[in-house]
């Protein structure tokens, strides 16, 4: 019974452990403040206040990737033209292909929560994203 139990136990923890694309994805649409980003030398810079953000909003395979700043009345400045991207997944990772003539590029989705959102540049830098709050909410 302590073997069935266990196996039960290592599955529930196991299956819980990955995330599934859909779920990224569905994490991903918003409003992102950058936190910090790990550069693969290990340098790593801290973001602790910025008026910039990243707006992600999905539609079916394609999205768009926006810079944009909050306002006092509550609304957004959109800084330059969006960013359009397409995005699959392999497994359990979905990667983010950006698609603009010599800048083309693909972030892995590593990590995508209600709060945290976690992108992996195909250089190896890191982006560490965590959920904008206005100071009404």
């Amino acid at each position: 019974m302590k073997k069935i139990l266990s196996l039960c136990t290592l599955f529930v923890l196991t299956s819980c452990t990955h995330q599934k694309a859909e779920e990224k994805i569905a994490f991903l649409n918003g409003y992102w403040n950058i936190d910090l980003v790990e550069k693969p030398d290990g340098t790593v810079k801290e973001f602790p206040f910025t008026n910039h953000m990243d707006f992600f909003e999905t539609n079916g395979i394609k999205g768009t990737k926006s810079r944009v700043s909050p306002t006092y009345d509550g609304g957004f400045i959109v800084y330059g033209d969006p960013v359009v991207f397409t995005w699959e997944s392999t497994d359990d990772q979905v990667f983010l292909k950006f698609e603009d003539g010599d800048g083309a590029y693909t972030q892995n989705l590593r990590k995508a929560t209600e709060t945290e959102l976690e992108l992996v540049h195909d250089d190896g830098t890191i982006y560490y994203y965590k959920s904008y709050q206005s100071d009404e909410e």
